[in-house]
């Protein structure tokens, strides 16, 4: 119908933090029953901000799931693009959960998940003679993005994402500081 369709992930659902041991979530991930060490918390020490089912992207099993996923879908779907949502529970690092500031490390951690997810667009759209575009929802301050471990300048300035979306849930700065 001459649409472009988007597969859009949030990279760190929380609608599960309602789990309990008494009353188990219905869609708790099975991925986080069977780690919980790559959580943020845990149900009896939740973490100062956000929800304690978040996935600590410090751990490599995490990028490593969330990649292949990724992957996957570019591999296997016809899509236009897909769209990392940051925004969305951007609980990123226990360090940040607990009320710290994500460090240059875990910056260059994340950075390398969306080059990796770059890398994966830029070689299916080659193969299929036209762009699978990576675009990325995240908030709209580069202050606020490199305290969460989002470093969305040195995404930019890399080429690394096609399209930046800058609005959800609230909005920190004037349209035109985005533009």
């Amino acid at each position: 119908h001459g649409f472009e369709v988007f597969c859009s992930m949030r990279m760190n659902d929380t609608h599960d933090g309602a789990d309990r041991p008494d009353k188990p979530y219905w869609s708790f991930a099975r991925f986080k029953r069977e780690h919980p060490e790559c959580l943020v918390g845990s149900f009896d020490k939740r973490p100062r901000f956000g929800a304690w089912t978040a996935c600590d992207y410090g751990h490599p099993a995490v990028r490593d799931l969330v990649f292949r996923r990724l992957d996957e879908v570019c591999r296997n779907y016809d899509v236009d693009g897909v769209e990392l949502d940051f925004f969305r529970h951007g609980v990123l690092f226990k360090s940040v959960a607990w009320g710290g500031t994500a460090s240059p490390e875990e910056q260059d951690t994340m950075t390398d998940l969306v080059r990796r997810v770059h890398r994966t667009t830029e070689e299916v759209g080659m193969k299929r003679g036209k762009p699978v575009l990576l675009a990325v929802r995240v908030p709209d301050s580069v202050e606020y993005c490199l305290g969460i471990g989002l470093d969305i300048e040195r995404w930019l300035r890399g080429g690394l994402v096609d399209l930046l979306v800058t609005t959800c849930y609230f909005r920190l700065n004037p349209w035109e500081y985005s533009v």
